[in-house]
């Protein structure tokens, strides 16, 4: 992944001359398929959701098998080409978050997944990045679904009946700490769509969804929070959220997204400071990916392969 700032020719052109392809941008990370549940295992201790006193009981976390079916990758392997891909990802994000100034208007800490089109990948590379935050960095991270259409994370992750975003963004005096979700890896938690809040607009306006989070940053001032936004040609909530987040990652499909409607999505975001390309579904030579050399689990050696 790769930052390209103003000024510029036009990002597409600079990402283009960045891969050195006629065709190409920057960031090639390249995703399978969803990939499929992983086999039992042990759960790693869950963090303490966070809740105001007097609150109810929280919930039970996302499981681990819910999370493979929204996309989570296999965390058996300890070295496959998608975590390292997923690795080398994240510490672009966090030092763009490091980088980025806060403001009154703005928080580094809100980090905008987005697309041109449906179906490139976004919620995938969402929730990936989101878990390996939380994995790698120490750091702990909260995994926002703006979405909420059909087949959304809150729909896979079997969180439907929560009041989520729609009731943060429908009532300002709510607390955000309760309607956060905690999951099984320590250091995640999820905030969902939210079902419908009576006498409140079905979908909330994107003003109301920026001033919601930038309220939701401040009540958790320890956690990145990456927000699965709709893509940027189908709604028009992430250009909306653009002025308020400290960086935009762009999910590309990889010969699928046309080069007007990628740069018509990416005129949509101008007013985030850092925008990002990640390209999606690559097909590469094997010589040119991790995991084209033989390389063993940590600390093995023939003693111990013996």
């Amino acid at each position: 992944m790769t930052v390209i700032s103003n000024p510029r020719t036009h990002l597409v052109e600079r990402a283009a001359a960045a891969l050195g392809t006629p065709a190409g941008f920057a960031s090639p990370v390249a995703s399978p398929p969803l990939p499929h549940a992983a086999p039992p295992q042990a759960i790693p201790q869950v963090s303490a959701p966070v809740t105001a006193p007097g609150t109810p009981a929280a919930s039970p976390p996302i499981g681990l098998e819910m999370l493979a079916r929204a996309g989570l990758a296999d965390t058996v392997e300890q070295r496959s080409r998608l975590l390292e891909e997923v690795m080398l990802v994240q510490h672009q994000i966090l030092r763009t978050v490091q980088d980025t100034p806060p403001s009154a208007t703005r928080n580094p800490r809100l980090i905008l997944v987005t697309s041109a089109l449906p179906g490139e990948g976004k919620s995938f590379s969402a929730l990936n990045i989101a878990a390996g935050i939380a994995r790698a960095s120490g750091r702990p991270a909260l995994l926002a679904d703006l979405d909420g259409k059909r087949g959304s994370l809150t729909e896979l992750l079997g969180c439907d009946t929560s009041p989520g975003v729609r009731g943060l963004a429908a009532s300002p005096a709510t607390p955000p700490a309760p309607l956060v979700l905690p999951t099984a890896i320590s250091g995640l938690s999820f905030l969902p769509y939210g079902v419908p809040v009576p006498g409140a607009p079905a979908v909330p306006s994107g003003a109301a969804i920026a001033t919601a989070l930038l309220r939701l940053a401040a009540a958790m001032p320890d956690r990145l929070i990456v927000l699965d936004t709709p893509p940027c040609l189908s709604t028009s909530e992430a250009s909306l959220l653009a002025p308020v987040v400290g960086q935009v990652v762009m999910v590309i499909q990889a010969e699928r997204a046309q080069r007007g409607e990628v740069e018509a999505a990416l005129d949509m975001l101008e007013t985030c400071p850092a925008l990002q390309l990640l390209l999606n579904r690559l097909q590469m030579a094997s010589s040119d990916t991790f995991a084209s050399q033989d390389y063993g689990a940590y600390g093995s050696t023939d003693a111990q392969r013996r």
